[in-house]
């Protein structure tokens, strides 16, 4: 059963097992840990988002980032404590469950599991468009198609698999990044102090309608794109069930979410500020290969955008883990389909695999029936606000985990959140009004599908979590046991979870 954190303790502190971690094999590397938790930082959200904004907002674009970097730092930070005391591939979603409530954690799961399964749409057709810019002629459809089925085929055969695809695909963008931020530094040097025949000119940032060309309203309209920039930044959180050495990489990774954030957002928006006006900018591709090809260099926006294309692949990667194992988590509670909660003897949730995958299907049809660049705005518009309801999730379970340490029923960790609970208010404020915002800006033409989003999260997860407690209580929880295990479950199929 839930640990209660209001009540004393008394005894022995209880130690809370969660009994969707049954079945995995805790075999991710220090590396893959890093490399994940880059991979949910530097996305599409980065690569092809940032276009559009850039050109609506200005170079004062930046001034948004910093401000949603502090709040997610936040976030994360409060993540990154509950982590280290109770590593689970459940992450938030378990956490809710402990601290909070089971009505929470299904909330929490179900809009993760929505978020990444339509996030991982929205890479497939940015994925689509970076393909198109090599074969314009070429169907949105058949390059989503042909990496949905790779990237599930190789998460299916383990997650060393997924570790390896997100350490190369990871590997070669925050690499690409790193030498276009050198490059636009050198050109703008060039340009300003030599006198060399560039466009790159740090007037950029004043000049051609000033710093924020159509005032700081814009700002605000586009702080949808900015939070889903973010939308997989936690994901690292939920590799920490299948680490080896968890409380080794998990501080390590989540500290240096501050140092990526800084580094590769703000700064390739200052840079890409820095190379081209602000105008010269769209969402028809990435910025990075309209910068780039402003150079009239032979190959080199190609390879650019080959950069980005594999950024994509990474995004798919990391949303497909993470949806998978939460979702596998909430079906060994009674909280998902049976099927999901299937563990093939490798280790790998398939059950939950084979259902998202059936999710990024009916995305490519939307692809089919809107274009790729189409397609993926209008999944960006719904995705921003699941977005925050996730992240609020996190900051309210860690105030839930602060109390029963200070009550006793849970052990403290010395990785903690600077400041909390004042800045688990201050953050929770803030991704309120943001969402608030989002739900009913109406200067966005598609502002209406974050205020559906919002009126589905809250109808649709409470009726769902009145079915699956009624569910339950008629037929108990499912097996936990991983297909092919010799030792079996220790939790039989009608027991509760929690405290052993």
């Amino acid at each position: 059963m839930r640990l209660d954190p209001s009540e004393p303790a008394t005894g022995p502190m209880p130690t809370y097992e969660d009994r969707g971690d049954v079945g995995y094999r805790k075999s991710l590397g220090n590396l893959q840990i890093q490399m994940i938790a880059i991979g949910g930082a530097i996305g599409v959200g980065l690569f092809l988002g940032v276009g559009q904004r850039l050109a609506a907002a200005g170079p004062a674009l930046i001034l948004a980032y910093l401000v949603v970097s502090v709040v997610v730092y936040l976030m994360m930070r409060a993540l990154g404590e509950m982590v280290i005391y109770r590593p689970t591939t459940g992450a938030w979603v378990s956490y809710a469950r402990e601290f909070v409530s089971d009505r929470l954690a299904f909330m929490t799961g179900w809009i993760h599991v929505t978020l990444a399964a339509v996030a991982g749409v929205a890479e497939i057709a940015a994925l689509a468009v970076y393909v198109q810019y090599w074969w314009p002629d070429l169907p949105g459809w058949i390059p989503s198609l042909v990496a949905a089925l790779t990237i599930v085929g190789c998460n299916l055969l383990s997650v060393k698999w997924f570790g390896a695809i997100e350490l190369g695909a990871s590997s070669i963008k925050v690499l690409a990044i790193l030498l276009f931020l050198a490059a636009g530094v050198v050109l703008v040097v060039a340009g300003d102090v030599f006198h060399a025949p560039t466009t790159a000119s740090i007037s950029h940032l004043w000049a051609d309608g000033g710093f924020a060309p159509s005032g700081l309203l814009p700002l605000l309209v586009v702080l949808g794109g900015v939070v889903f920039s973010f939308s997989a930044i936690e994901t690292v959180g939920v590799s920490a069930g299948e680490a080896a050495d968890p409380a080794r990489s998990m501080p390590r990774a989540i500290n240096s979410v501050v140092l990526r954030i800084g580094l590769f957002y703000l700064g390739s928006i200052l840079v890409l500020s820095l190379l081209l006006p602000a105008d010269r900018y769209s969402g028809d591709e990435s910025p990075f290969v309209t910068a780039l090809a402003s150079l009239n260099i032979s190959g080199i926006a190609g390879i650019m955008n080959f950069v980005v294309l594999t950024a994509a692949i990474s995004g798919v990667n990391a949303t497909l883990y993470s949806s998978v194992r939460v979702l596998r988590n909430m079906a060994a509670h009674g909280q998902a389909p049976r099927a999901t909660v299937w563990v093939s003897s490798r280790g790998v949730p398939a059950g939950a695999i084979l259902s998202v995958l059936g999710v990024y299907l009916l995305g490519i049809v939307l692809i089919f029936a809107l274009g790729a660049s189409t397609a993926f705005e209008v999944i960006l518009s719904a995705c921003a606000v699941f977005i925050l309801f996730g992240w609020i999730s996190i900051l309210v379970s860690h105030l839930g985990y602060r109390r029963a340490v200070a009550r006793g029923r849970a052990h403290a960790v010395d990785f903690r959140l600077p400041g909390a609970p004042a800045t688990n208010v201050i953050a929770l404020v803030f991704l309120g009004a943001v969402a608030l915002y989002i739900m009913f800006d109406q200067s966005n033409p598609h502002w209406y599908y974050s205020l559906i989003a919002g009126v589905v999260i809250v109808v649709g997860t409470n009726l769902g979590y009145e079915f699956s407690k009624r569910h339950v209580h008629r037929h108990g929880l499912p097996e936990v046991a991983a297909t092919g295990d010799t030792a079996a479950d220790d939790t039989e199929a009608g027991a509760p979870s929690g405290r052993r």
